[in-house]
């Protein structure tokens, strides 16, 4: 009896293993997603809620979230926050997609002419 126990033990353990594998491995791939990077100008800039819209020389716009540790440097060069960029400054971005969303990973940006 003990020794039918182990095995159904065992093999549940198995089936265990089988199922989780290939959650962890698509955990792993999401987590060395390609960063991509996309040019062009601030067409919306939401520091509430964190997210911002690229709008790329084609009119293609793309949107992109953030949080409190991406990086975010302006041309001069200096650091900045996400609140100093202006809408119109002319921008270069990185971002991973997850999930369906693209998340910014850094931003450097020039000041639009006749503001900052």
């Amino acid at each position: 009896m003990r020794t039918q126990s182990k095995i159904v033990g065992g093999l549940a353990l198995l089936m265990a293993v089988g199922l989780i594998s290939p959650v962890i491995a698509a955990e792993k791939k999401a987590a060395k997603a390609k960063a991509e990077k996309v040019s062009g100008d601030i067409g919306l800039l939401d520091t509430e809620k964190n997210y911002m819209i690229v709008v790329t020389k084609d009119g293609k716009l793309v949107t992109v979230d953030f949080n409190q540790k991406t990086k975010v440097t302006a041309l001069r060069p200096s650091a900045a926050k996400m609140s100093d960029i202006g809408l119109g400054s002319k921008a270069s971005v990185q971002y991973t997609k997850k999930g369906g969303k693209n998340y910014l990973n850094a931003l450097e940006y020039i000041a639009k002419k006749g503001g900052d």
